[in-house]
Formats: C-alpha cells, sequence, structure tokens
C-alpha cells in the first residue's frame, strides 16, 4: 500500500474509533437522562432542583405546532409548583390584552392580542397559538384566584396603535379636565387600520419611517399624547390613577436598537421586582434568545439577564427533525400611492409548510443531533437533561454547534453546551402552524 494511502488509512481509522467513543460515551448518558413525553399525560421528570431556578426559559424554532402544546404544558407543570408569571415573546401592552382575556374570558381580547402576535412572530400566530390561550384560560379556572397564571410583557415596543389601544383601556372613566386623556375614550375599541405592503424599498428611499406613509388615526394620536405627557407628567400620572405605574412604564421603556438590550432593561424593571419578592417567571422566545453564552460575540437575553441580574435561570431548547414549520404567502392588491409614493397593497394568500427550517437541514443544522435520533427512536417528543452528574457535555460543545447556511455560530472556546443551555426537546414529526387567517 502507498505510503500516503496508508497515511489516510491511518487518519480515517482514527476518526472512525474516535466516533465510536464518543458514541459510548454519549447514548448511554443520553439513554439515562431522557424522558419520552406523551402530550396526552405529561410527565416531564424534573427533579427537585429543576424548580429551584428563578426563570425558566423554553426556546424552539418558530412556525410547528408541537412546540406551542409543549410550551402549554411547560406552564402548567410550572404553575403547579409555584410558577405564577408567564411571559412570552411580547411587548407590555400586547400582554395587557391576554391578561385581560385571561381575566374574563371575553374572546375579543384574545382576538385582538393574536392579530398583533401576527406582526410580532408571524409564523407562531397560528390556529395552535390561540388554542394553546384558550387552554391557558381553562387551566387557570382551575386554580385558585391567587395562584392564577398572569401574564408579563418585556420585549421592545411594535405597534404605536397597540399601545394607544392599551392606554385608552387604561384611561380614568370619569372626565380628567385634560382633553389629551379625556380624548382617549375614542380609541377604547378593537378596531385596526394597519395597510398591509409587500415592499418597502420606496421608504427607505425616502429617508421617512413608516409612520409618515401608514399612520393611522390611533398613530397618530399616539404621538399627540406622548408629546403632552412630556411636558406635563405629573398631572397625566395624578389623573390615571390606579393605571399610573402602567402609564409611567408605556413612557418610559427603553428604546434602542439592540432587541437584546431593551428585553433586559425592560426585564429589570416589570420582572425583577417579582423575583425579589420570591416569585418565579417562565418565559418562550425563539431558540436564540435563551443561550446563555456568547453566539458570534453578543450575548442574547439569557446571557445578559444572568450576567446583570445574578438570576438561576434554566434554559430547554426545542430542536426540530422531520419536521414541518410555516411560510406564509403575500399576494399584491395593486399599486397605491400614498403621499406621492408607489407601493403595493399585500394581502394574506395562503402559506406553505417547509422542512427548511426544522434544524436536520443545511439552513439550520444542530451538530449531533443524530445521537438524540438514535436514542428517541419514532418517539415524537423525548426530553434530555444535559447537567446531571457525569455529563459528558459539561466538557464539549455538541447540540450548542450550530450553523445557519452552512455557517457555523462562533461559540465561546472556554464553554460548553451545559453553558448555554440545560436540557433539549428533541420534536419529531411536528407539523406546521395553521396561520390563523385559516380560521376564516
Amino acid at each position: 500500500m502507498p505510503k500516503q494511502n496508508a497515511a489516510l488509512f491511518f487518519l480515517l481509522s482514527l476518526l472512525w474509533i474516535s466516533s465510536i467513543a464518543q458514541k459510548d460515551t454519549y447514548l448511554p448518558y443520553l439513554k439515562d437522562h431522557s424522558s419520552v413525553i406523551d402530550l396526552n399525560e405529561v410527565n416531564f421528570n424534573f427533579d427537585s432542583s429543576f424548580y429551584q431556578n428563578q426563570f425558566f426559559l423554553f426556546g424552539f424554532v418558530h412556525g410547528s405546532q408541537t412546540p406551542q402544546q409543549i410550551d402549554l404544558e411547560l406552564l402548567k407543570d410550572l404553575a403547579q409548583n409555584g410558577v405564577h408569571y408567564y411571559a412570552p415573546e411580547m411587548d407590555y401592552s400586547m400582554a395587557f390584552f391576554f391578561n385581560q382575556y385571561l381575566k374574563t374570558g371575553d374572546e375579543a381580547f384574545l382576538d385582538f392580542g393574536c392579530h398583533y402576535y401576527k406582526n410580532r412572530v408571524p409564523q407562531d400566530a397560528s390556529i395552535q397559538f390561540r388554542e394553546k390561550w384558550k387552554g391557558i384560560y381553562q387551566f387557570n379556572q382551575t386554580l385558585p384566584e391567587g395562584d392564577r397564571i398572569k401574564i408579563l410583557g418585556f420585549d421592545l415596543e411594535y405597534s404605536a396603535e397597540l399601545t394607544l389601544t392599551h392606554l385608552a383601556f387604561i384611561a380614568p372613566s370619569s372626565p380628567s379636565g385634560i382633553s389629551t386623556i379625556d380624548s382617549l375614550k375614542h380609541f377604547k375599541n378593537f378596531d385596526i387600520n394597519e395597510t398591509s405592503i409587500i415592499s418597502g424599498k420606496p421608504v427607505y428611499k425616502s429617508g421617512k419611517n413608516w409612520d409618515y406613509f401608514f399612520g393611522t388615526e390611533k398613530d397618530r394620536f399616539y404621538e399627540q399624547f406622548v408629546s403632552a405627557y412630556e411636558k406635563d407628567s405629573t398631572a397625566f400620572l395624578t389623573a390615571f390613577g390606579d393605571a399610573a405605574e402602567d402609564l409611567s412604564y408605556l413612557m418610559n421603556r427603553a428604546y434602542g436598537y439592540n432587541r437584546e438590550q431593551i428585553i433586559c432593561t425592560n426585564f429589570k424593571t416589570v420582572g425583577l421586582p417579582l423575583i425579589k419578592e420570591g416569585e418565579k417567571i417562565y418565559s418562550n422566545y425563539g431558540y436564540f434568545h435563551v443561550q446563555q453564552e456568547k453566539i458570534n460575540g453578543g450575548s442574547a437575553m439569557a446571557k445578559l439577564l444572568i450576567d446583570s441580574c445574578d438570576l438561576k435561570v434554566v434554559s430547554l431548547l426545542g430542536t426540530l427533525a422531520k419536521s414541518e414549520c410555516t411560510r406564509r404567502k403575500y399576494k399584491s392588491t395593486g399599486k397605491m400611492m400614498v403621499k406621492g409614493v408607489k407601493f403595493r397593497g399585500a394581502e394574506y394568500g395562503g402559506y406553505a409548510a417547509s422542512k427548511t427550517y426544522d434544524g436536520d437541514s443545511f439552513f439550520e443544522k444542530m451538530n449531533g443531533l443524530r445521537h438524540l435520533q438514535k436514542v428517541s427512536g419514532e418517539n415524537d417528543i423525548v426530553l434530555y437533561q444535559l447537567n446531571a452528574e457525569g455529563s459528558p457535555f459539561r466538557e464539549n460543545m455538541l447540540f450548542a454547534d450550530f450553523s445557519r447556511g452552512g455557517k457555523n455560530w462562533k461559540v465561546e472556546e472556554d464553554a460548553s453546551t451545559t453553558d448555554y443551555f440545560q436540557y433539549i426537546f428533541l420534536i419529531q414529526n411536528s407539523k406546521a402552524n395553521l396561520p390563523l387567517e385559516e380560521l376564516d
């Protein structure tokens, strides 16, 4: 055998032996620390130390049905173990409307919140998302009133129209003598005046913001309200009475371009005081936000909160295989002329299911997924604990080593998998969400 071929054979043999050794290390551990999850009779098998955390994070790929079901079951499990606050991926005003739904059962609040979630996380604004909230409401009715789930929102503000509607619902019902406040009564409704467009290029070329072209009556009045508040905040806060704290937050929450930092700053106002009082919070976000160490040199929400708030945080990552995610399709309704600029109007035109985003494709790939699939077999949902005693994932980057579009995330050299997250749900055979429009 030529020397070059012999050297290549030797190298391949070493790699093969190394691969076998890794499987011998990983697979027994994964088998011993896995739980098959049956959504009809859920038992997560968390140990007592799990519930000692203060902030519980479930991160997953948007657009698929099973994560919505897991989210509901995790919330119910945590609620039965002392967690009273749920913080989905939404801002303060959106959380208000979901809270109102949970308090009243009035589905007008639910539908209004769902509409704006369609703008916040379009892949998850689905029939399954709406059914999840109905499940939360039904579960809440089984709990003592003091233990019922309440909603928190500390994401960045998404819509001035949504915020203005929130202000209208919490404004004083009696005349205040301040015309700007008293005018809010005209906006206490569930009217939605947003315009959908396909292309924003003319806006970027104009140098003007979206509201200049597409601002609704609520948008425009919101600007007037903010301006009036800034001139005499004391009078406004006095007039709002019991809702003064909400008004103060809405007028002073964090703004900027770094979403992760905005979430962290708002959390310190909304969530941290509750934790200091002994409460615990459960939150779901996209899988990037729950990473507890740096990705590509930047810090996600979980990392920022751990560093700045000294919290006990646990992250559960949901990864998909053999599954589908939703991709929305929009169709043009023709050209529109707005303030001398041409746009194309858009309306919902159906959806398509894609396997590209499921964590097992070129576009999104988790290194080590095959180990999980080997143990999971044909089971649809299996939960793996990665941080138990003797875990090999305290010493390597398997699973945390992730790629998008063939490009690996840059992870920290001295870190390990469990520095990023502590649990993984392998979710298989999940169907794509059905968009809310499919209810029509």
